[in-house]
């Protein structure tokens, strides 16, 4: 059985290669290959109108067919109700309204506002209740507003002065604001906490100065007689000095401490004036015109004792051509003038 099995077999495959290779040698045949060629191209050709069909059907697509009678139609569209059972519109009542004026009308009075006065309550009474600040911090000059509570102040942080306005922040460490000016002093805003710095605080050196120096208050009055004059104009050694410390005093005003001190006087609470002393050079102190413990009571016309009048002098100086100092030594009146044209220290 087996080997009858195996004869079968090989006859089958020997069969099958003999009938594979008559048609692979038919289809060699010229004719019968171009009709091969021919039926190749026929289904090729059906192929691509089938695949064209397909795409135009796609591009296109059919009508909506409607549903078959049977089917259940959840939620069906209602038509809507003809127009005639809509609510009217009522043009004449919209029209009485009058919703851009009345044509024909008298136009209105205009009604006048009464003006309200903008009152910055933020600063009223914030001085109230504060104490004197411990920053150290000194109060030199004050040129109040005539709005309540603005101004500017010259202030002096480690040796160094300069003007700020209400709202600017100080140069010590921590948010410090100037927010409020008022004549005597101001008010900082120290991180939520308002302190004072009072205008012109003596030290214990001052008070001494002053007390060595100034008659009692009853017997304090004006030297009589004429003012001495010292004219230092055509000394060009002292036009040279007098620019070098109007220089300092806007570029680097803390370097003036070592050429000259000044010391705040004062009698009864009202401001007499300046007394000045010399630095670490006593030579040039004097080359100017000057002696220790000389009382400074105006420049250029204007008197040192309004507060008020430190900022305007500190900005008059800057484009002055000279410096006329009106001082008090030993009891009597004194002018000191200084150059400060650079024309003439040339």
């Amino acid at each position: 059985m087996p080997a009858q099995w195996l004869s079968n077999s090989s006859d089958f495959s020997e069969r099958v290669s003999n009938t594979l290779s008559g048609l692979m040698h038919s289809a060699a045949r010229p004719a019968r290959a171009r009709r091969l060629r021919q039926v190749v191209l026929v289904l090729l050709v059906l192929w691509a109108v089938v695949a064209l069909a397909r795409l135009l059907w796609a591009l296109f697509p059919s009508a909506e067919t409607l549903p078959a009678a049977d089917v259940a139609i959840i939620n069906p569209v209602s038509p809507r109700g003809p127009a005639t059972s809509a609510d009217a519109i009522d043009i004449e009542r919209m029209r009485s309204w009058h919703l851009f004026g009345e044509a024909d009308a008298a136009p209105e009075s205009d009604v006048v506002q009464p003006d309200v006065v903008a009152s910055d309550s933020a600063r009223d009474g914030i001085e109230e209740g504060a104490r004197e600040t411990r920053l150290d911090l000194k109060l030199r000059g004050i040129v109040a507003s005539t709005e309540d509570g603005l101004g500017h102040a010259i202030i002096e942080y480690q040796s160094r002065q300069a003007v700020y306005a209400v709202e600017d922040k100080l140069p010590v460490s921590g948010q410090v604001v100037l927010a409020k000016v008022m004549p005597r002093q101001v008010v900082l805003d120290n991180r939520g906490t308002y302190e004072l710095l009072v205008l012109f605080e003596e030290s214990g050196l001052d008070a001494q100065a002053s007390s060595r120096t100034a008659p009692p208050a009853n017997a304090r009055s004006r030297p009589a007689g004429a003012a001495q004059q010292v004219d230092k104009r055509a000394d060009n050694r002292a036009t040279a000095l007098a620019q070098s410390y109007r220089a300092r005093l806007y570029d680097n005003p803390q370097s003036l401490a070592d050429v000259v001190s000044v010391n705040a006087v004062r009698q009864d609470g009202a401001l007499l004036g300046y007394r000045i002393g010399p630095g670490k050079d006593k030579e040039q102190f004097e080359q100017l015109g000057f002696k220790p413990g000389d009382l400074i009571t105006g420049v250029n016309g204007i008197a040192l004792d309004d507060p008020a009048n430190t900022v305007r002098l500190y900005q008059t100086m800057r484009s002055a051509s000279e410096a006329v100092f009106d001082l008090e030594r030993e009891n009597q009146q004194l002018t000191v003038s200084v150059s400060l044209d650079g024309g003439t220290a040339q």
